[in-house]
This record gives C-alpha cells, sequence and structure tokens, in this order.
C-alpha cells in the first residue's frame, strides 16, 4: 500500500530526490527511490507524478526533462538544474550548529573557546559527510501549509516581525541554506519577501481560492541573490577585505567579479573586497567559506565576527 503522506510532503520529497541526483530519473526510479509514496498502479503513480510536477513547476521549479534513445527509446527522464534554481544544498540539518562549527574555522579562534561554544549547541568538533536524503522532514513545520497554499491559491495568514500579514503566496524558492515566500502583502499592498524559518507561530490558510499569480512571475527572481543581499543594507561599513585560499579563489572571482580582487598572493590565495552593508547576509557567505576565508579588514568587521561567536557560546 502506499505511504499515507500529503502531496506537499511528497513534492518536498521528489524536489529533494532531483536536485540530489547527478544524473537525471525516469518515472520507474523515481518511485524506486521515493518507496510507496506514489500509488501502486502505473497509471495512478503516472498521474499523481504529473499533478505533481505541475505543481514544482508553477512554483517556478524548472524540471527538466529528456528523452532517451538506444534501448530505452522514448523513455523520459527528469532533473532539476541547479545552476538555473539555485537551489540550497539539502545536506544541512542544523544550520545553528553548522554555522558555529563554520565559524570557529573562519575567525580562527583558539580550540577551547570554539569547542566550548559547540558543545553548548550540541554540536560535533568536526563536521561530518552526511549523504542526503529524500526524507526532508527537518524542514519548517509550515512548510507543508506554506506549499498547499502556493499550489491551491489560498492565502495564507501569520505573523512576521511582530505584525499580523495576509499574504497572497506566489513561490517559494530555497537560496543559501533558507526557505524563502514569495507573494503580495496585503498589510504593505505589494509583492514581498519572507524567510519561512522568521514565521512566527503557525501558518493558517484560507478555505476558498482567492487570488491569481501574476502573468510572467519568475520565482527565481523574485529573491534578491546572495551578492545583491550582502550589498543592501543599512550598516556603517559596507565593504571588507576578505582573504580566501587558492581551492576557492576561482569561484568567489565568478560571483564578485575580477574587480573585486584587491591582491594575489604567491600561493594562489587572494583578497577580496566583499559587500558586508548587510551583516546577516554577510555573516552566512563568510562561514560558507569553512577554513578557507578570514576577515582582514575593517577590525570592526572581524570584531563583529567574534562577537557573534560570543553570543553562541552565551547562548544568546
Amino acid at each position: 500500500m502506499p505511504l499515507k503522506i500529503s502531496q506537499a510532503e511528497r513534492m518536498l520529497n521528489l524536489l529533494a530526490l532531483l536536485v540530489d541526483r547527478n544524473r537525471p530519473l525516469t518515472l520507474r526510479q523515481v518511485r524506486q527511490e521515493l518507496g510507496k509514496q506514489y500509488p501502486n498502479s502505473n497509471e495512478a503513480a503516472r498521474a499523481a507524478f504529473e499533478r505533481d510536477k505541475a505543481a514544482l513547476r508553477e512554483m517556478g521549479i524548472p524540471i527538466e526533462t529528456k528523452t532517451l534513445g538506444g534501448d530505452a527509446a522514448g523513455e523520459v527522464t527528469y532533473w532539476v538544474n541547479r545552476s538555473n534554481y539555485e537551489l540550497s544544498d539539502l545536506k544541512l540539518s542544523d544550520d545553528e550548529r553548522i554555522a558555529l562549527q563554520l565559524a570557529v574555522a573562519t575567525v580562527r579562534l583558539g580550540a577551547q573557546h570554539g569547542e566550548e561554544a559547540l558543545w553548548k549547541l550540541g554540536g560535533e568538533k568536526v563536521l561530518r559527510p552526511t549523504a542526503v536524503s529524500v526524507n526532508i522532514g527537518f524542514v519548517d513545520q509550515n512548510m507543508s501549509a506554506i506549499t498547499d497554499a502556493v499550489m491551491q491559491r489560498r492565502t495564507l495568514n501569520f505573523d512576521y516581525k511582530g505584525e499580523k500579514r495576509q499574504v497572497d503566496p506566489y513561490g517559494m524558492l530555497s537560496r543559501s541554506g533558507f526557505w524563502y515566500l514569495i507573494g503580495f502583502d496585503h498589510l504593505r499592498k505589494d509583492q514581498r519577501v519572507f524567510r519561512v524559518d522568521r514565521i512566527e507561530g503557525k501558518v493558517t490558510a484560507s478555505t476558498i481560492r482567492a487570488f491569481k499569480t501574476p502573468v510572467g512571475f519568475d520565482v527565481a527572481a523574485a529573491v534578491p541573490t546572495e551578492k545583491e543581499m550582502m550589498a543592501a543594507g543599512d550598516g556603517e561599513v559596507t565593504t571588507a577585505t576578505v582573504l580566501v585560499d587558492a581551492s576557492l579563489v576561482a569561484g568567489v572571482r565568478n560571483e564578485f567579479g575580477s574587480a573585486a580582487i584587491i591582491r594575489e598572493r604567491a600561493d594562489g590565495s587572494a583578497e577580496f573586497a566583499i559587500p558586508c552593508a548587510n551583516m546577516s547576509a554577510f555573516r552566512l557567505w563568510l562561514f560558507a567559506m569553512v577554513e578557507s576565508a578570514e576577515v582582514l579588514a575593517p577590525a570592526s568587521v572581524r570584531e563583529q565576527v567574534m562577537q557573534w561567536l560570543e553570543e553562541l557560546a552565551a547562548g544568546k
């Protein structure tokens, strides 16, 4: 018998699977990977899969297809191209603990202070290699309700930053380790982006279809890129000098451009001018570099990174 799970949960599992695999999958392979989440009947399974696929595409997720040739001629394969959707790495399951681990490496703290902070959060002393699982039950408690509302065009009600919001949900996107909801905010009378984990309490949805998604809506374009987030802020310091190890120089150059390079060193590492007007976004980017990046200047930014660690160690 098929498992009794909601369509939203099955869709999220399907999305995780199509992003995780490094090769396209046929429907038969999808059914094998997801166990009994689809009906046993081939026709019913195909119909349910097509509904899931259509709903994900409506949300702006580009599921791509390719028809096979040769011995498998006519069979269709499916996948999600990360470069087109910028989906987050689904390996991470505990953002705060991982952030602390990365921060310890980033600011080169002594082992004693770093380990104390780590153990207070129940972390490990080293980052463990973990395999991606298609069971993504670690997502926020509101994800299922939001996904259902996006599919069914139902207005959402929730508290955000201390205010009650009524939002027509146009789509969802996972970027830089966080899920974002994009929709029309009736309080602000404009389209807005909400980070799902910052929603306060539970989300509720209306019982009737209340809106239509705008023609041409692009969910990926609606959420600022990491670079844009880092530059959009009101911090007094807008740029930090960051030393990046040789292994990551090419990637950082591609992300910020050659003009961001301040100086290249003989060992292949390089100093970059990185936007930090939005310190929260800068923090996420910096920690993602693990031990391969270090803030050199200004002193105020480096001190801020140290303060983040101290606050984590104090349980704040």
